[in-house]
């Protein structure tokens, strides 16, 4: 008995195929593995024996310009039966369309009939419908036949979006003749991202045959700027002002492009909402005008955006010394991307510690890219991911990187997205574990690639901040898709920049704000900053919190005074620039005193509001100051009364205060960022969600890790889909990377 797997008319359908045209030599059989299953090998079955129908000799699987120019429509035909309504029956079954016919029983299989009655007429009307056409005539024109021939679907697909399903079915009937019937499955895909570009420029006047579907010179010359009135500026292909209806054409296909980017709730209309426009180009970061202007079409249509706008971050293989960096701080850049390592045999573009005193002397801040080949597929391995994890961690604390950088990994070719879920996810899986192994949790994983691996690796938890390839305006990554919400840096053009005679070459990127690099070096492992022979109840470092209502400035520097009675012991003061300031109600890691207890200066681990930082503050002995109340001195150095752990303090987001809990009732904290957790050898364990929740024992005699002291033990947790606490034994990393103070805490 025939084996019936999968959808009988589609395998009835190639069933048929291979027993008219296997036997033909232009024909490719489909495997009786695929019986039932509608696949692209399909597909190309169906359009060789439309080819051999035809009459052409060197058939191909594409429908190509000779399949076109021979191919005539078909239309219902009583009482004939011809192989090309075979053809035609297959593929509406392919399609998911009943054409009414069951097929005829034939040595023990079902194959397709190949009648064109009023059955199949009835089928291509519901598709043509599906389609979007205004008017179903029932016949299989070039246009109708060449969507069959595809792996398009013309009805809504499990996750799709319906409002985007009425917007390819606008575009295929107002916009046919440019771009013929193009899928309606509600998805936002490279077809109808291409499709939006031939409707603009129909609406520009290019001639069918002219527009092209990519965003060229003719189509940025005749772009208009519209306002939300109505009120709108420029000329068409053939140098005419627009009329009003043109306009209107022009503003629902701005409409339509704003949803497909994710803003707006009705596409199809033609009133423009500055609101919706402004929030749009606030988060694509370009000015914020209200208008559908030049700029705003470019970041609506294409990755890259307008090449030729301004920028003030950039990436570049070019070292940055004392003789070149003018050129960066004259053309006003004060982000750059570089590179923490070289590739044997390739270019010499790994930074230098000599770079980062110039650039950071320069106000210019620096975010890391780690890249060794990672140009195909092949590259992406676990194996590959552990030897990245470690080189980059190895530079990073080479170049003595602040606590919390963002390590940019690349991902620098067009991955598919099944190689994204089979190769790329698997890769930063074992990437992340290994830079959190590695590190400790002082150094966090951005990736670089096309806006699909971005949001798709950031989902996943692998990544936490992305820099887009967004150059690469081809990529199938980046057409159809929306830029990730967590981007940092966006790589949209490269360029040559120079200044007194002197040029760079640099990549251009788009800044959001959302992540501004580093701007000091420092170590966080440090002799000192572990001596084992001072240590504070147990720990070698304490975390706080400010609750002193004053404002404690950190410097950049200590340094010994030898006092002139000869003692032993020197004393300390702070020195050097201020560095940033502890503000009140923010937390801080306070490392062990020194030399001896009455030392005033502590080495502290705090967020200045951008950044993880290291320095020095100065105390007075909380002793010497009870033990002197008049003294003025004294009270004039007791610069921070009244701190308190900070796991002795509960913060409230919405009434913005904070509750001083005593030492002897159990902590719990919600998590609101994620952090990493490891155990007691150090080793990365997994990270905690937002919605999760912490307990700390009052109990505790161990709060934070002697080797990684921005980690808190905590004793046990109840993750966001559990009802109860459990059992967790683990050091949790406080977050200081992401605030120190109020909602930017990651512990609430």
């Amino acid at each position: 008995m025939a084996n019936t797997n999968g959808d009988s008319m589609v395998r009835a359908t190639q069933v048929w195929l291979n027993r008219t045209y296997g036997n033909d030599n232009r024909f490719n059989k489909i495997p009786e593995s695929l019986y039932g299953k509608t696949s692209w090998t399909t597909i190309y079955a169906l359009t060789r024996a439309l080819q051999i129908e035809l009459g052409i000799k060197s058939t191909a699987d594409n429908f190509g310009p000779t399949t076109k120019k021979l191919y005539k429509t078909q239309k219902k035909e009583f009482g004939v039966c011809r192989n090309i309504y075979g053809i035609i029956q297959g593929a509406l079954w392919c399609k998911g369309y009943n054409t009414g016919h069951y097929g005829t029983l034939v040595d023990g299989e079902y194959v397709i009939d190949t009648s064109f009655d009023d059955k199949v007429e009835n089928a291509v009307k519901k598709l043509e419908n599906d389609a979007g056409r205004t008017n179903q005539t029932g016949e299989v024109d070039l246009n109708l036949m060449i969507s069959l021939l595809s792996m398009d679907s013309f009805q809504l697909v499990r996750g799709g979006d319906s409002m985007i399903r009425e917007i390819q079915q606008y575009l295929n009937k107002n916009y046919e003749s440019y771009i013929g019937l193009k899928a309606c499955d509600g998805v936002y895909g490279r077809n109808t991202n291409k499709a939006l570009i031939y409707a603009l420029q129909a609406e520009e006047g290019l001639p069918v045959g002219t527009a092209n579907g990519n965003f060229g010179p003719s189509t940025k010359r005749c772009l208009p700027t519209i306002l939300v009135d109505g009120t709108a500026s420029g000329t068409n292909y053939s140098n005419k002002p627009y009329s009003t209806e043109n306009i209107n054409r022009f503003k629902v296909l701005a409409n339509m492009a704003l949803y497909c980017n994710g803003f707006g709730s009705n596409a199809l209309v033609s009133n423009l909402e500055e609101e919706t426009i402004k929030n749009f180009q606030i988060k694509y970061s370009i000015p914020a005008t209200g208008k559908i202007d030049y700029t705003t079409w470019h970041s609506l249509f294409i990755s890259c955006g307008d090449p030729e706008r301004s920028a003030i971050a950039c990436d570049c293989i070019t070292k940055i010394t004392e003789d070149n960096v003018s050129v960066l701080k004259n053309n006003n850049y004060k982000y750059i991307g570089r590179y923490l390592s070289n590739v044997e045999g390739g270019l010499d573009k790994e930074l230098s510690e000599t770079e980062l005193k110039v650039l950071f002397n320069n106000g210019i801040r620096l975010f890391p890219i780690h890249q060794r080949y990672a140009n195909k597929a092949s590259y992406f391995t676990s194996e590959n991911a552990i030897v990245d994890a470690a080189i980059a961690v190895g530079s990073a604390e080479k170049f003595k990187l602040q606590f919390g950088a963002i390590i940019y990994f690349a991902v620098d070719y067009d991955a598919t997205d099944a190689e994204i879920t089979n190769l790329i996810l698997p890769y930063f899986k074992a990437l992340h574990s290994g830079v959190m192994n590695a590190s400790g949790g002082k150094y966090r994983v951005g990736v670089y690639g096309s806006r699909n691996i971005c949001t798709r690796v950031c989902n996943a938890g692998y990544a936490c901040s992305s820099f887009v390839s967004d150059m690469s305006t081809g990529f199938s990554g980046n057409l159809g898709f929306t830029i990730p919400d967590n981007w940092a840096f966006d790589q949209f053009t490269t360029t040559t920049i120079s200044s007194n005679g002197k040029s760079i070459e640099i990549d251009k990127d788009g800044f959001s704000g959302r992540y501004e690099g580093i701007s000091q070096e420092y170590s966080i492992v440090e002799n000192n900053a572990y001596d084992g022979s001072i240590l504070d109840n147990g720990r070698t470092v304490r975390l706080l919190i400010n609750m002193g209502g004053k404002t404690i400035p950190v410097y950049e520097n200590k340094t010994v005074v030898l006092p002139e009675t000869g003692a032993i012991v020197p004393n300390k003061k702070v020195d050097g620039n201020i560095i940033g300031y502890i503000k009140p109600r923010d937390f801080y890691l306070r490392y062990a005193l020194y030399d001896q207890s009455s030392d005033n200066i502590h080495r502290v681990m705090f967020n200045d509001g951008t950044d993880v930082k290291v320095g020095y503050i100065e105390e007075q002995s909380l002793v010497n100051s009870f033990d002197n109340p008049n003294n003025d001195e004294a009270v004039k150095y007791q610069i921070l009364p009244n701190q308190d752990t900070f796991t002795c303090s509960h913060y409230n987001p919405v009434t913005n205060e904070y509750t001083i809990i005593p030492y002897e009732q159990n902590q719990e904290h919600i998590i609101n960022k994620p952090v990493p957790y490891f155990n007691s050898e150090g080793t990365y364990q997994g990270t905690l969600q937002p919605g999760d929740i912490i307990k700390i024992y009052s109990t505790n005699t161990k709060r934070t890790g002697e080797r990684r002291p921005w980690c808190n033990y905590v004793n046990e947790v109840k993750f966001k889909e559990k009802d109860i606490f459990e059992e967790f034994n683990m050091f949790v990393s406080i977050g200081l990377e992401y605030g120190s103070s109020g909602k930017d805490r990651a512990w609430y």
